[in-house]
């Protein structure tokens, strides 16, 4: 019976961490998605590049602002990656598969970003 007892409670305490992993995961990507949105709407609204030397120099900080900002959170894109990757050998199928498109889609609205912001780059 004893043997039950600290079978039962080795499995409680792995469930309650691997609980708390999938949480950790699911808020850290709630809040780069939530920071991804609003970055998109940032890109999407992008003005044309001025000509007035004023304007153009507000546009560039502004813009190295951004830069710095999506440099920040690519370790965070970084990190979602390993937790999810790590959440995914441990996980169901309908969940891995779950995971693995959450990551794929945030990847790919990343990688969008990120290209557009370097193209702004150049034009500025």
């Amino acid at each position: 019976w004893d043997s039950v007892l600290s079978r039962a409670n080795d499995k409680k305490i792995k469930l309650e961490i691997a609980l708390k992993e999938a949480t950790e995961f699911h808020d850290s990507l709630q809040a780069f998605i939530n920071w991804l949105t609003a970055t998109e709407k940032t890109v999407a609204n992008f003005k044309a590049v001025s000509r007035v030397m004023d304007s153009i120099l507000l546009q560039i900080e502004d813009h190295k602002l951004l830069q710095k900002d999506i440099s920040l959170h690519r370790e965070t894109m970084l990190n979602l990656d390993k937790k999810g990757t790590h959440l995914k050998y441990f996980s169901q199928k309908q969940d891995v598969i779950l995971i693995k498109n959450l990551l794929i889609s945030v990847q790919h609205r990343w990688e969008r970003v990120a290209a557009r912001v370097a193209e702004r780059s150049r034009a500025l």
